[in-house]
This record gives C-alpha cells, sequence and structure tokens, in this order.
C-alpha cells in the first residue's frame, strides 16, 4: 500500500516541510564529550573512526567536529580543510552549506579582521558542541564588528545557532540585516538559512524571493561559491516545487515564455556538477524531468547510505515534481515514473 500521508484532500502532493535539523549522533556527541573534558587525543581518535566509516549522517558529523577541533586549536591554518571538504561531499543540508562557507576565501579574509580574535574560537565552541560559549561569542561579535566582514560572519554563524536553538524570530532578524549588507557567498548563506526559516512560517511568497535571491547571490558569476551554490539551488528548487502557484514562477513564465516545468527545473540545473560532491537531490530534480531514470534511483541510493531522513526527502521530491514530469504521451516516461513509485511506496498525485 503506497503511502498517502505525502498527499492533501484534493490528491495532490504535500509542500516538502522545513529541513529537518540535523542532530549529532550519539557516537559523535560520545567523543565530543571527551574533547571538552579535556580528552582531545581520545575524542580525535574516536571521531577519526567515524568519519572514515563511509558516506553516513555520522562519519558527515564526525568529519566536521575533527574539523572545529582543528580550527580551535590551529585556527584555519591546521588540516581542517580535509574534514570540511569531506562535509560539503556528503549530504548534510546544515553542515554541507556552513562547511562550504567556512572554506572560501571571503570567511578566511573576514576572520582574519577579526580584532578581539572572538569568531574562531566562537565557531570552534559551535562544532564541538558548546553552543553557550558560541553563542556569547558570537553575539559579541556581531554588535562589535556590525559593518565590517568580520561582523558579517559573525551574523551568519549567529543566524544558523539561532535557527538550530529553535529562535527563529531572532534569526530572522539577525540573518535579513546581515543579508542586507553582504552581497555574494555571504548574502547567499544569510538568505538560504532565513528561507529555511520562512518555509516553516508557511511564508511561501517571500520564502521563494528569498532563496531566488540566495539563488543569484551564490552563483559564482556574481562571486559567490560553486559548493554553497548547489545547495542554495536545491532549496530553491524545492520551494518552487512545492508552491508553483507562487509570483516568482508566474512572473518567469511570462517573462521568458518558458513552462512551470522548466521554471522549476533549471535550480536543480543549477545546482548539479559533474564532479563529486554535488547533492544527491540535485541529480533527482534534474534528471527526473527528460526521465532519466537511471541517475535518479542512483541518487536515492546515495540518500539512503547517508539516513533515512534523506531517503525521505528523496521519495517527497520525487512526489513533488511528478505532476510536472509526467506526460501521459510518452509510454515510457509514464511506465518509467509508474516503476518508480513502485520501488518508493509513493502514491500517484492528481494533477
Amino acid at each position: 500500500m503506497s503511502d498517502q500521508s505525502f498527499l492533501d484532500s484534493n490528491g495532490r502532493a504535500l509542500p516538502l516541510p522545513p529541513d529537518p535539523l540535523s542532530p549529532v549522533p550519539d557516537e559523535v556527541e560520545h567523543a565530543l564529550a571527551a574533547y571538552r573534558a579535556g580528552d582531545a587525543a581520545q575524542a580525535r581518535e574516536l571521531l577519526a573512526a567515524i568519519a572514515a566509516t563511509g558516506r553516513t549522517s555520522a562519519s558527515g558529523h564526525a568529519a566536521m567536529a575533527l574539523a572545529g577541533i582543528e580550527i580551535g586549536e590551529n585556527g584555519l591554518g591546521g588540516s581542517h580543510r580535509r574534514w570540511l571538504e569531506q562535509v560539503t561531499a556528503g549530504e548534510d543540508p546544515w553542515l554541507g552549506p556552513l562547511a562550504a562557507v567556512i572554506l572560501t576565501p571571503d570567511f578566511r579574509s573576514g576572520t582574519s579582521s577579526d580584532s578581539d580574535r572572538i569568531l574562531l574560537p566562537s565557531l570552534a565552541a559551535q562544532l564541538t558542541g558548546d553552543l553557550d560559549t558560541a553563542r556569547d561569542g558570537l553575539e559579541r561579535a556581531f554588535e562589535t564588528h556590525k559593518g565590517t566582514e568580520a561582523g558579517d560572519i559573525a551574523g551568519l554563524l549567529l543566524g544558523n545557532l539561532l535557527v538550530q536553538s529553535g529562535e527563529p524570530a531572532a534569526a530572522l532578524e539577525v540573518l535579513s540585516y546581515t543579508r542586507e549588507m553582504c552581497d555574494g557567498t555571504f548574502a547567499g548563506y544569510a538568505a538560504h538559512v532565513e528561507g529555511h526559516v520562512l518555509i516553516g512560517q508557511n511564508e511561501d511568497e517571500r520564502a521563494s524571493k528569498v532563496l531566488g535571491y540566495a539563488h543569484r547571490e551564490s552563483h559564482p558569476a556574481r562571486g559567490g561559491d560553486r559548493g554553497l551554490h548547489s545547495w542554495v539551488a536545491v532549496r530553491f528548487g524545492e520551494v518552487l516545487a512545492s508552491n508553483p502557484w507562487v509570483d516568482l514562477v508566474w512572473d518567469q513564465m511570462e517573462k521568458s515564455g518558458v513552462s512551470e516545468g522548466e521554471v522549476i527545473r533549471e535550480p536543480f540545473e543549477s545546482a548539479y556538477r559533474e564532479e563529486a560532491g554535488t547533492p544527491a537531490l540535485a541529480g533527482i530534480g534534474l534528471f527526473l524531468f527528460p526521465a532519466t531514470f537511471e541517475p535518479v534511483h542512483a541518487g536515492l541510493e546515495r540518500l539512503k547510505a547517508w539516513s533515512d531522513e534523506r531517503h525521505e526527502r528523496g521519495r517527497r521530491l520525487v512526489l513533488a515534481l511528478h505532476t510536472f514530469v509526467e506526460d501521459a504521451r510518452d509510454t515510457e516516461r509514464t511506465q518509467g515514473l509508474a516503476d518508480l513509485r513502485a520501488k518508493l511506496d509513493l502514491p500517484r498525485p492528481d494533477c
């Protein structure tokens, strides 16, 4: 029996919910507790073993924690990059974008102008689970360095932390201010997290506009970062697929003379990269439209290996895009979609 809980009362696919926060797995938290208790050697050993287990949620969290330890001990001059690169090549919608931002030259430049040397210790505290210390430092840095690169970085990190702490109103205030002060990568990341909050508040029009802005600002052609852009574009594509009636979709259809499906597909095309590191959701969104099912199945398998939650996200994305992909005149496409629905135990949505 297919799961009907993904459909509304009219048989249409329900909108994708906000990406759930990414809880630290117990085994990673155990290692971090050792680190915070002063046993860095044991923590490194435990975390390195977890990070080496493959492409899973636990390995991604372990790699991010190791990056936090390296940043806390050696700043941005240590071996943190290898761990952050592992995170950006994973499937975590919270850790991946943040790791991409930390890896950018702009981030290095901004933290080097931090005259009070608050930012990197606060970031290290955030990544190693000492959230009270992280918040105290980031709030001080945000207020002290407003109008500077260091203040922008503090706003990005503080906004992320406030979302993770369940304070969306406070997060929106910080993120919207930071977005208006920045451009390129920093503006794209601030708007990306802001869009998450707006999705959770059912502010569909505002979310689509903010994420559309994030999509433009994070693009490498505008000075953004390619790794971050992939994540931004996926979230933008998801919100358009979930809310195809928003003004942004209709305006683009009228302006460019393209179909609804083409507007929704474009962010996934923008997100996709041939090289490793592209979120699997990008490939699912891109290849589903031409009904190229082999890479869609491969992406779903990658998500399943990462976590049950990410695989569920992939299932919901397939359902959200189904209406824009289906074409009753194409027998092969119709059968491929039917086979995909059967494999994923999905109902057939009404058009």
